[in-house]
């Protein structure tokens, strides 16, 4: 594992902010949301909280979960990070047409296949801590948007990525919503092209944990 890259963390910190502030404007996170990434080469992550004045806070990995409450929002950082090898950024945020999602009670499917390539085969919900064996078994599988109550959980393998994740999962709950309140069936692609698709977004992810493994910022692929 490489040491701690001050450079690398300050680049972090800048890229981490311009994240923050686009999703801000596009009204998908509100104060007292939640934005991380991870720092390659380190067992830390940096979070920034929507609406703070406080620079964002580097935490290490461990020690660190045992000292916090279950309520406490880095908690679930930690977890998801601890989970996830391949994840190196996380937002946890309030955005106006994936929250909505939780209404149907149901997961939202695979209806468009960049939503299959980037986000995963549904979009579930899932407990608060992320601790149970169930919620566990949803994390592995590879899906990078999750309902959490009156919260919704994007996942990305860099900062960018995650911003990318957060703005398509939104388009896909508005479409997928405004089909729903037609009352007609609403459609999902084929399972070839859910099968493909999916594929390719578990060996993204998985070049990204070995990539983070060895310390360093995975390069994300632009091909489809």
């Amino acid at each position: 594992m490489n040491a701690a890259n001050p450079k690398l963390s300050l680049g972090l910190t800048g890229r981490l902010a311009d994240a923050a502030g686009r999703l801000v404007s596009k009204g998908l996170l509100q104060a007292g949301d939640t934005v991380s990434v991870r720092l390659p080469g380190e067992e830390a992550l940096l979070q920034h909280t929507v609406g703070s004045a406080e620079a964002p806070l580097r935490v290490a990995f461990s020690p660190t979960q045992h000292m916090l409450a279950d309520g406490d929002p880095l908690l679930r950082h930690l977890r998801l990070y601890a989970a996830r090898p391949d994840v190196g950024a996380v937002v946890i945020s309030r955005q106006p047409w994936a929250t909505a999602l939780r209404w149907t009670g149901e997961a939202m499917p695979g209806v468009f296949d960049e939503q299959v390539r980037h986000l995963g085969r549904r979009v579930e919900m899932i407990g608060q801590q992320f601790d149970r064996a169930a919620d566990l078994r949803k994390l592995g599988s590879g899906a990078n948007a999750f309902l959490v109550d009156d919260q919704v959980l994007c996942l990305g393998m860099t900062v960018e990525r995650v911003v990318f994740n957060t703005e398509l999962l939104e388009k896909c709950a508005k479409a997928f919503l405004l089909a729903r309140c037609t009352d007609k069936p609403v459609g999902t692609i084929p399972w070839l092209v859910r099968y493909i698709a999916n594929g390719r977004l578990r060996k993204d992810e998985a070049r990204a944990a070995a990539e983070f493994a060895a310390g360093r910022e995975p390069v994300m692929s632009s091909a489809y």
